[in-house]
């Protein structure tokens, strides 16, 4: 079996990204799917969000890629991590100029361990350098996410021109899955304009759900744990919109659409 493999990238930074490709892993694999996650950046935050160890203290990413040490932390039943760490910048040097430089990641994932998975969910670097070259490699789709904010749309449109490099060139399957707009708030009147700047260059490629501004992400993080795994979050608007973005998501995989409460 071969899993589907989803990139969650964004050149630039303080966009969600990590939170998003962790609060969607969490929420797909509560809908009995395994899910891997990856850490593909040297911060290793998405890592420290679910871990209780130091990333590089459980190998991870490095070891695998420099290795061929895999060594996978399952967090529950359905959700594993594969975690990453500072070392990763260092690799990451390593790797300007070799020949295999944008296929590592992709010959990792071709290995047997890798294959159990229904889903794999990789969280990029802010920076378009070789580790998310190797994930844009290795990836069927990508997910962008994107604050609506004043000047998201250019590192975007330098995101979609390297993805358009990447399809000519290593990876003709890479398909742009979506675009979720993350942190909205609705009261400035720029932030809804540029809201709606983001639809008119996305169209239909713009998820219906907005994940919202709200602090109640920085508690579930701070407790290890996924916004819909939070009791006291039971009826909390960021724990329905989780939902909803992961049915989305879902969806547009083509997988098993779950039901969401109104």
């Amino acid at each position: 079996m071969k899993p589907t493999v989803t990139i969650f990238s964004n050149q630039k930074g303080g966009v969600g990204k990590t939170t998003l490709c962790r609060e969607l892993g969490v929420y797909v694999a509560s809908q009995g799917l395994s899910v891997l996650l990856v850490d593909a950046d040297p911060q290793g935050n998405l890592s420290r969000s679910l871990l209780t160890e130091p990333p590089e203290s459980i190998g991870g990413l490095f070891d695998a890629l420099e290795a061929s040490i895999i060594s996978i932390k399952e967090i529950s039943e359905y959700l594993s991590i594969l975690a990453g760490d500072f070392r990763l910048s260092a690799l990451e040097k390593s790797l300007v100029g070799e020949i295999d430089a944008f296929g590592r990641l992709r010959e990792l994932f071709d290995t047997p361990p890798f294959r159990k998975y229904d889903h794999i969910f990789v969280d990029t670097p802010p920076s378009l350098g070789v580790l998310t070259g190797n994930a844009l490699a290795a990836g069927d789709h990508i997910l962008i996410p994107m604050r609506p904010a004043l000047y998201s749309m250019q590192g975007t449109n330098d995101l979609m021109k390297t993805i358009a490099k990447v399809k000519k060139t290593i990876n003709p399957h890479l398909n742009l899955l979506g675009v979720v707009i993350n942190g909205f708030d609705s009261v400035p009147v720029i932030v809804r304009e540029i809201r709606e700047e983001i639809s008119e260059s996305f169209g239909d490629k713009v998820f219906e759900t907005m994940l919202s501004l709200t602090i109640k992400l920085e508690e579930a993080i701070a407790e290890k744990k996924g916004v819909i795994h939070m009791k006291k979050l039971d009826k909390s608007r960021a724990r329905e919109e989780v939902q909803r973005i992961g049915a989305e998501l879902l969806a547009r995989l083509g997988g098993v659409i779950p039901e969401v409460s109104q």
